[in-house]
């Protein structure tokens, strides 16, 4: 019989700041996020419909590219919350999931998930920044 063992030893200092490090990585990603979500509704010629209200020109995006900018609620709503650990980002207008991924009558706008995948190339590369400086320390 072949007996083996492995002793493994953790320096905890040395996980914590990792550890802290990558909740710095994960905060910094959400703000990101968010911020990708309101500039691609903030910015960019949108080129749907052009019609008038309140005395002002108003043109709405058309499928496939961000919403349109009308009023800033939808803007507004768009927060991210840190704490525990986590950072969530939540949106408080309802319809931002109809813009997202559409209507049996409107064709989806969507910011979301362009945002994120924008985002995600950013945080694994974040990642492995991370992971190599921890595999050279």
């Amino acid at each position: 019989m072949i007996k083996t063992s492995v002793d493994v030893k953790i320096n905890k200092a040395g996980f914590n700041k990792l550890l802290d490090s990558a909740m710095g990585i994960t905060e910094e990603a959400a703000d990101n996020m968010v911020e990708n979500m309101k500039k691609s509704i903030l910015s960019g010629s949108k080129s749907g419909n052009q019609y008038y209200k309140n005395g002002s020109r108003h043109t709405s995006s058309s499928p496939g590219q961000a919403p349109a900018n009308q009023t800033g609620a939808l803007v507004k709503s768009i927060k991210v919350n840190k704490s525990n650990n986590k950072a969530i980002i939540s949106i408080s207008k309802n319809y931002a999931v109809f813009l997202e991924y559409g209507t049996s009558k409107m064709r989806p706008r969507p910011f979301i998930l362009p945002a994120f995948l924008k985002t995600k190339r950013w945080f694994i590369e974040k990642l492995k920044g991370l992971s190599k400086w921890v595999l050279n320390h």
